[in-house]
């Protein structure tokens, strides 16, 4: 019985079921930043850098409020356009109002639609760290976002989980990654 309903197929109908439909390349490239959140009490927003100040990828910190800060205005609904080949810094920021410092690591970012996952590279924050906010501080990192220029898509959506830790857990995991470090070194 499988057979019959089967056998008969010929090379073309199967190439046929196996035909792909894959994204076409866009001029430009919707991308959205967003978060999700668990155990921390902080948001993420995304800022463009201050004029006129060049920024290390990667350069992490925190500033007052009295203290000028390496990022000037909010990216609006943290999105923006891109064109494949292209590159954007922008700067991570959370400011904790509170008189407890806030700990905290990120999980590796989804890229949505899958799709479209292919041919990007995003220098973030899901680094295998834990990231300390100050009290009455505002904690930033310097990041950036590549497209290939083989990139295929018009839209990206990138989401990154933000997770709360104790204190104790992030000395712990350090502890541990410092010795892990050495061993496999050894």
């Amino acid at each position: 019985m499988f057979c019959f309903a089967h056998c008969g197929k010929t090379d073309k109908n199967a190439a046929q079921e196996l035909s792909l439909n894959e994204p076409s390349k866009a001029k430009q490239v919707h991308i959205q930043i967003s978060w999700e959140y668990s155990q921390i009490p902080l948001k993420m927003q995304i800022y463009e850098p201050s004029v006129g100040q060049a920024l290390d990828l990667w350069t992490t910190g925190s500033v007052t409020d009295a203290k000028p800060k390496p990022f000037s205005i909010p990216i609006e609904d943290s999105s923006f356009w891109m064109s494949p080949g292209s590159k954007k810094q922008f700067v991570l920021v959370m400011k904790n109002e509170s008189d407890k410092e806030i700990y905290f690591f990120a999980a590796p970012h989804q890229a949505l639609p899958v799709e479209h996952s292919f041919g990007f590279k995003f220098k973030c924050l899901c680094v295998n760290h834990a990231f300390i906010v100050p009290p009455k501080e505002t904690w930033y990192r310097v990041v950036e976002l590549r497209l290939s220029p083989e990139f295929v898509g018009d839209r990206l959506s990138i989401t990154h989980h933000i997770i709360g830790m104790s204190k104790e857990r992030m000395f712990e995991f350090k502890k541990g990654a410092k010795q892990e470090l050495h061993n496999e070194m050894d």
